[in-house]
């Protein structure tokens, strides 16, 4: 196997460091990404719900038959 070294310079990476990952691997992680967003806006939006009294407590699921 041979190994690619390449040089990047210091002004393109603003002098912090750089990772170099997989697009594959980058668009699993986006999608990932998106999904824990999604729910993390689920459960604000349902806490905020509950704060205002807009859920509906339930001692039973029979309740809705």
């Amino acid at each position: 196997m041979t190994s690619r070294i390449a040089t990047i310079s210091k002004n393109v990476s603003g002098g912090d460091e750089l990772v170099v990952v997989k697009r594959r691997d980058f668009s699993a992680f986006e999608k990932w990404q998106a999904g824990i967003n999604d729910a993390l806006a689920k459960v604000k939006r349902g806490r905020a719900e509950f704060r205002a009294r807009k859920t509906v407590a339930v001692s039973s699921p029979r309740k809705f038959r």
